[in-house]
């Protein structure tokens, strides 16, 4: 029940899982996560510069290997949008969003 078999959504914010058919669960949720703080932090979405086939042709075909935040984000943001995906609760706890202010 953890995975559904149908491909909804915008490509830049597919997780390659979802592009290739293999199925969608909570990781390719926290995919989405990544590339919405991504956006947020840049103003578009990772992939912005190619077309929308392109992205998920690369999406797909590197298996998640993404383009990191530029440089002058801290490590915290960096991290927080690697190319792994940990668990909701792990990223919960993560120091990005438990630092204090």
């Amino acid at each position: 029940i953890d995975m559904l078999k149908s491909m909804h959504g915008t490509p830049y914010w597919m997780a390659p899982e979802v592009i290739n058919e293999s199925g969608y669960g909570r990781k390719s949720d926290i995919w989405s996560i990544g590339c919405t703080v991504f956006e947020m932090a840049t103003g578009k979405p990772p992939l912005a510069s190619m077309d929308r086939m392109a992205a998920m042709f690369y999406i797909g075909a590197h298996r998640g290997l993404m383009p990191p935040l530029p440089e002058h984000f801290s490590e915290n943001a960096v991290d927080f949008v690697r190319h792994e995906r940990p668990s909701a609760a792990q990223l919960l706890k993560h120091s990005f969003l438990t630092r204090s202010h």
